[in-house]
């Protein structure tokens, strides 16, 4: 584990920002972007902004074939397929029902990882935590939420569930792959991501054919900037500092800070339902992430 604990959990809560406020900005961008453009200009814009950081610093990507073929393979798995699932699952399902649903991903990660990742055994604890974390998501939710499964949107659930399987995947394989500087794999994902996706969005959606407005235009920028590039970085420097059970928490961080957006920002009723919640969610990332301690020898 890290010394610097308090860092990994600093990279966790910007990355929880950065994220929970997704569900939002892709709402509002889907108003003049159909859900494949979208994705392409998230990734192009995130691409960018990485490049551009990552040449500050004095790095290259790399002329290996082999990493090019691990970029798309990552980029496929944790960019393209599930960014392109939520924004069009969120055509016909409420964010709150996707929160539901994205929140099965600590359950996919931590199976898989006891599999396929050294030291990530799931111990009774762990699984004790992910079940309370899980229960405090859907008491936040609200059971009113859960009205909403099956019928016409069902298609759009399943979708969503197919994105949460798709992150938990690609964490193992970022798990996996050979060292590399987290800011040059970041890169490389999303620059593979916008060279297979942009071309295949232009000609399916035909983008030029719609109008684009202010806000949706600046709420797919941000999601680029923020959401897509920068917050790719801290996801590949999470998984190697910490393991995907780690970054799998994020899952229920998210809810939390929707739910404070909506208390701060929109005025949404603060029941006692949600503090309730919150608690259970508090606690079950206490209870996964603590270890038990080992005697040291000298």
């Amino acid at each position: 584990m890290s010394t610097h604990r308090w860092f990994d959990w600093a990279l966790l809560l910007s990355l929880s920002l950065a994220w929970g406020f997704t569900f939002v900005l892709i709402s509002v961008a889907l108003q003049s972007f159909p859900p494949m453009t979208l994705v392409a200009i998230r990734l192009v814009t995130g691409a960018l902004t990485l490049y551009v950081i990552m040449r500050w610093q004095g790095l290259r990507l790399p002329n290996d074939l082999a990493w090019w073929r691990r970029f798309a393979t990552l980029a496929a798995i944790g960019n393209i397929v599930p960014f392109t699932l939520i924004s069009w699952g969120e055509l016909y399902i409420s964010s709150s029902l996707a929160g539901i649903l994205m929140a099965l991903m600590p359950i996919s990660v931590m199976i898989l990882a006891h599999f396929f990742v050294a030291n990530e055994r799931i111990t009774l604890r762990k699984a004790a935590g992910f079940v309370l974390g899980l229960v405090g998501v859907l008491v936040l939710v609200g059971a009113e939420a859960l009205t909403g499964l099956g019928g016409m949107a069902v298609l759009a659930q399943l979708a969503i569930v197919a994105a949460t399987l798709c992150y938990a995947v690609n964490s193992i394989i970022t798990k996996r792959i050979p060292a590399i500087h987290v800011l040059v794999a970041a890169t490389g994902t999303l620059v593979a991501g916008s060279v297979i996706l942009t071309p295949i969005a232009l000609w399916i959606d035909q983008p030029w054919q719609n109008p684009v407005y202010a806000g949706p235009l600046a709420s797919v920028l941000v999601l680029g900037v923020l959401s897509t590039g920068l917050a790719t970085w801290v996801y590949f420097l999470i998984v190697a500092r910490r393991g995907p059970s780690f970054l799998s928490m994020i899952n229920y961080i998210i809810p939390v800070v929707a739910f404070t957006a909506g208390v701060w920002l929109l005025g949404e009723p603060a029941a006692l339902q949600k503090f309730i919640a919150l608690g259970a969610i508090f606690a079950g990332i206490a209870i996964a992430q603590t270890r038990r301690r080992r005697a040291v020898t000298p």
